[in-house]
């Protein structure tokens, strides 16, 4: 037989499993900008834009983040492929009206879409460029067939 102090003690050694197993199942946090290995590529609809460092990524052309119909994909020098999600200017509407065309500043979040996926990376810049998505520039696509590094990509788009 137990007595309740022994109860007591199974209760609170089973709560403290429970919690540590719920806290053990929060999602982890998006992965942020800085853990990201620079240059990258953002894959837009209307096109491949390379960036340099985080500084360059949170600044993005004003038309295109205005005029995406989809959130952009980002591939890293790891091959790292990322989904921009809430992709917005950080600026309101008057700002925006007074300088239509340049670059913004802008905010967005990091979906991890794959790590180190190469096929994926080629077919998502392969799409973005319109040479290659148009058909109009066959040898692009076969030396981007061909590549295996973020830095062979772009080399095989001539960017």
């Amino acid at each position: 037989m137990t007595g309740p102090r022994q109860q007591a003690n199974v209760r609170v050694l089973i709560a403290t499993a429970l919690s540590a197993l719920l806290a053990a199942c929060k999602p982890a946090p998006p992965p942020t900008v800085d853990a990201l290995h620079f240059p990258v590529v953002v894959a837009w609809e209307s096109g491949i834009v390379r960036h340099d460092d985080a500084a360059d990524l949170r600044s993005m052309s004003t038309q295109r983040v205005i005029n995406a119909k989809a959130p952009p994909f980002l591939v890293d020098s790891n091959l790292d492929v990322y989904r921009l999600d809430k992709l917005q200017s950080v600026h309101g509407g008057m700002w925006l009206m007074a300088n239509p065309s340049g670059n913004g500043e802008v905010s967005f979040e990091l979906a991890r879409i794959a790590q180190g996926d190469a096929a994926q990376a080629r077919t998502l810049l392969a799409a973005s460029d319109w040479h290659i998505r148009e058909g109009k520039d066959e040898d692009a696509r076969a030396r981007l067939a061909q590549a295996n590094t973020l830095a062979e990509m772009l080399a095989a788009l001539e960017r």
